[in-house]
């Protein structure tokens, strides 16, 4: 009995060790069964995470909505006179221009620019905003702008790149009679249609010249030197421009535009100026290799003030002829005349090249002969310019 009892205890230990053995065994599957599942749906989640933000991502990255571009111009002066001399090399200008599209149809665009290098007290450098403005489309062929926009004047004025134009420097009469760079704090309109026409209407800030009445030294009708370039304009005045263009032949463009601005004085009570007017156009014949221009624009000031100085008619215009042989190769020539004060007439006479060794990389070479009211200066002109 007593060894039948011993092997029945003996049975009974190895019997519930062998059972607490599986149910620790069971209990170890069950927790990595658990683990696992808690992975997988840790996993699922992060990967529902990661193609939420891939769809997202598709019509929504704020970075696949920004744009970024630029120029700029290297320039390489040597002119003569008889009295004077310049030789100088000079980083023009470098831009950057940031966009944002907000929506299909709502945009931003941007463009800062460093002049001459530097730009600190007693230097001739300076950083611009030249655009700063918001862009709706109010129909596929309308467009609103607001902010700090460039002038709808002139061929350059707009579209100034240095691959896009000859000579090293822009041209004369675009830079003194319209002078570009223009721009202002505005709003516009622009409508282009099919048959090739196509408007632009604005109304912004004007010129404000300087006051002789203040200051003896002061040129109160150099058109140019009255830019507010939006920075605390003067509005007592606004101006209003207006551009028509015509497209529709392949090749061809031609533009009539204007601009009123009422008074020039800027002032609550006009004390020296009265009021301006711009009238200008231009055509541009694409034959091909070759292509030509011609530009004319004048300026009226109305006033006592403006008539005596000599300067209530300023104008000018430019004709110019250039031949692309090679996608890499240009030539042009071009004469420029214009008059910002009676009984003078300015007149350049220039001849050039351009290398393209790429599409948006450009090397230039010209040749510039003033007659003796423009200075009497002779000489050449070298640059290098880019955009991207």
């Amino acid at each position: 009995m007593a060894g039948v009892s011993g092997m029945t205890l003996m049975g009974v230990l190895i019997a519930s060790t062998a059972a607490a053995q599986s149910t620790n065994e069971d209990a170890t599957v069950e927790a990595l069964q658990e683990r696992i599942e808690k992975l997988e749906q840790e996993l699922n989640q992060r990967l529902n995470i990661i193609a939420d933000e891939v769809e997202s991502s598709k019509g929504d990255n704020s970075r696949s909505r920004v744009t970024l571009g630029g120029y700029g111009e290297l320039h390489y002066t040597n002119l003569s006179s008889d009295d004077e001399d310049v030789r100088e090399l000079d980083m023009h200008r470098v831009v950057l221009f940031v966009g944002y599209e907000f929506a299909d149809n709502a945009r931003l665009v941007t463009e800062w620019e460093v002049e001459h290098a530097i730009s600190s007290a007693g230097s001739r450098g300076a950083v611009e905003m030249e655009q700063a403005y918001v862009e709706l489309d109010i129909q596929d062929n309308l467009h609103w702008r607001t902010g700090v926009q460039l002038m709808p004047l002139g061929i350059i004025n707009e579209t100034h790149e240095p691959t896009t134009f000859y000579g090293v420097e822009r041209p004369i009469v675009e830079t003194t009679i319209i002078p570009t760079t223009w721009y202002g704090a505005a709003t516009s309109i622009k409508q282009s249609f099919s048959n090739g026409f196509s408007y632009d209407v604005m109304l912004s800030e004007g010129l404000k010249t300087e006051d002789p009445t203040s200051d003896p030294d002061a040129e109160p009708f150099n058109l140019k030197a009255g830019k507010q370039k939006a920075s605390f304009a003067s509005a007592y005045d606004l101006a209003v421009t207006g551009r028509v263009a015509y497209r529709g032949v392949k090749g061809l463009e031609l533009a009539v535009y204007g601009q009123y601005q009422p008074d020039l004085d800027q002032s609550a009570e006009t004390s020296y100026a009265e009021s301006a007017t711009l009238i200008g156009g231009h055509v541009i014949y694409n034959l091909g290799s070759v292509t030509l221009k011609g530009l004319y624009a004048s300026w009226s000031l109305a006033g006592d003030a403006a008539k005596n100085a000599g300067m209530d008619v300023q104008d000018g215009g430019y004709a110019e002829v250039n031949w692309k042989p090679l996608s890499s190769w240009g030539f042009y020539s071009r004469i420029s005349q214009y008059s910002q004060q009676q009984d003078e007439s300015k007149e350049i006479v220039e001849l050039g090249v351009n290398y393209y060794p790429l599409d948006n990389i450009v090397f230039k070479a010209d040749y510039q002969q003033y007659n003796e009211d423009a200075g009497d200066f002779s000489g050449i002109n070298l640059g290098m310019g880019y955009q991207f």
